[in-house]
């Protein structure tokens, strides 16, 4: 004779699947559709160590989707032997139809003590640095960059390499 819980059992075994299931999913979905996507993350080095006040690094960064939101941060790479606590940067962006903008940005590099802000792997620092926050872009296209720096030295030491980092911003911030 068969026993009459005998029958409820696949179906039993079949919802708890199914909670297992969602409860493994969830937690994967929820933090996924947090945070930031990166679409561009390049880095140009620096490979005398010294960055020239001539020589210019250029970031070209193609934007397919106008709709969503972006933050775009600028990198730098530097060992100890950087003699300042800050750096001064011109960035200028050229848009596809051309037109272009200008920024300064103003980086911290040290408190004044001479601790390095960033992060650090052995002798090399990386500080990311913020240029635009939660933004769109107007026009699908070809992004041009162009990063020099701006200080008074026209030769700075210590210098390892440039970055530009693009990224979309999915969840609240």
């Amino acid at each position: 004779m068969n026993n009459p819980t005998d029958c409820n059992l696949p179906v039993k075994f079949n919802i708890l699947f199914q909670w297992l299931l969602l409860a493994l999913l969830l937690p994967i979905l929820f933090f996924s559709s947090c945070g930031k996507q990166p679409v561009f993350h390049e880095y140009k080095l620096i490979n005398t160590g010294s960055w020239s006040s001539d020589s210019s690094y250029v970031f070209n960064v193609t934007i397919n989707d106008t709709a969503v939101l972006y933050d775009l941060s600028i990198g730098v790479r530097h060992t100890g032997d950087y003699p300042y606590q800050n750096l001064w940067l011109f960035v200028k962006q050229t848009t596809p139809d051309h037109k272009i903008t200008h920024d300064t940005i103003f980086c911290t590099m040290a408190d004044y003590t001479g601790k390095w802000y960033g992060a650090g792997n052995g002798s090399i620092y990386t500080l990311q640095v913020p240029l635009h926050k939660h933004f769109h872009y107007n026009k699908t296209g070809t992004y041009q960059y162009s990063i020099v720096h701006g200080m008074r030295d026209d030769i700075l030491k210590g210098m390892n390499g440039i970055g530009l980092k693009l990224e979309i911003v999915n969840g609240e911030e």
